[in-house]
């Protein structure tokens, strides 16, 4: 198993602090590259369903472990 770390800590523990960042990327990486891979923190796995929602695109989940996700949006899943 991958040990997966953020490489700059944020100066603040607030969860929705760090979920609002890491949507916000997916949100503007979706303007610039099609389709987006990224690791994210699995309790952002609600927001990830519904940028994919909000664009009509496909995304797709895989479980890292009990913290980070793989996922994929705007690609063909099988």
């Amino acid at each position: 198993m991958t040990d997966l770390n953020l490489m700059l800590p944020f100066d603040t523990d607030e969860p929705e602090f760090r979920r609002g960042v890491e949507v916000g990327i997916l949100w503007e990486r979706l303007e610039h590259e099609f389709p987006v891979r990224a690791t994210v923190h699995a309790d952002c796995a609600e927001m990830v369903m519904r940028i994919a929602e909000a664009r009509d695109l496909p995304f797709a989940a895989e479980q890292v472990d009990d913290t980070w996700l793989h996922v994929t949006i705007g690609a063909e899943v099988a």
